[in-house]
């Protein structure tokens, strides 16, 4: 057992779990429509930020197209008890949340938004993130470590995925780096009338270039686990729920503030 925990794999069934999951990815696959609810929220320091708390629902259609929408905090069905701690203090810190809308495809291997709609007050779409669909197409390509999660419900069966350290941190460079060219000030409108690049602009990348070296040397500084429990309905080998915490941390600080914790769940639900 120690060996098989070591390299990666715990039996499952008299299949490795790595195998498991990959059956499990084929027959998420293999499905026409599925609806999904979720939430997604930031910890600092083991506490829920208010703002970051947000619900959603969707339905995943002929394999390549998602839709999601927010929902409200006091939706039916989003009041079950979390496993985790940081799911259950998620639970409780419920706020209002702004409505936003989000439909994307898969074209040539990659999710682009078809249609997207935020609140007034100018907030980006957090939906677009929050894709059930590409979290678990990304599970198949990461390096990680698939294990069977013990005292599982009865009828299902639960894999705990932790992604290597070196995993977990390109991760999440890829998504602050993606951020970081969201924002950045596009040079092109940044211009007076004479062709000159005014002084706001030049003050806003020079503001940019800042940031984006302090994220770079945070993010250098940082330690990151990743930690993914995947519960699988035995007898149709389908997704039941998704979790997912990230805990960014750093050694040098003895200041729990620091412990930054992203927290996500979804619930599938309605296959056909």
């Amino acid at each position: 057992m120690i060996l098989l925990l070591l390299s990666g794999c715990g039996a499952l069934n008299g299949k490795p779990a790595g195998e498991e999951l990959n059956l499990v990815l084929a027959g998420m696959d293999g499905s026409d429509a599925v609806s999904f609810e979720g939430a997604a929220a930031l910890l600092i320091g083991g506490q829920p930020v208010s703002e970051s708390a947000l619900y959603y629902g969707g339905k995943i259609e002929d394999h390549n197209k998602v839709s999601l929408y927010s929902l409200l905090p006091d939706k039916p069905g989003m009041t079950k008890a979390a496993a985790q701690e940081g799911l259950n203090k998620l639970e409780k810190s419920r706020s209002a949340t702004p409505a936003y809308y989000t439909r994307l495809e898969k074209k040539d291997g990659e999710w682009q938004i078809q249609s997207a709609a935020s609140p007034e007050s100018g907030a980006g779409n957090p939906l677009a993130a929050l894709n059930p669909l590409r979290q678990l197409e990304e599970l198949e390509h990461l390096e990680k470590q698939v294990t069977e999660e013990t005292g599982s419900g009865r009828g299902s069966k639960v894999l705990r995925i932790q992604l290597s350290p070196g995993e977990a941190r390109r991760q999440l460079k890829a998504e602050l780096e993606q951020e970081m060219q969201a924002i950045r000030p596009e040079a092109g409108k940044a211009q007076d009338t004479a062709g000159r690049r005014t002084e706001v602009a030049a003050a806003m990348n020079t503001l940019w270039v800042q940031k984006e070296n302090e994220l770079q040397q945070k993010l250098a500084e940082a330690e990151i686990t990743s930690v993914y429990f995947l519960k699988v309905d035995n007898k149709r080998n389908l997704p039941k729920r998704l979790t997912w915490t990230r805990t960014v941390s750093y050694p040098a600080s003895a200041d729990p503030a620091e412990v930054e914790t992203y927290v996500t769940k979804v619930d599938f639900y309605g296959y056909h």
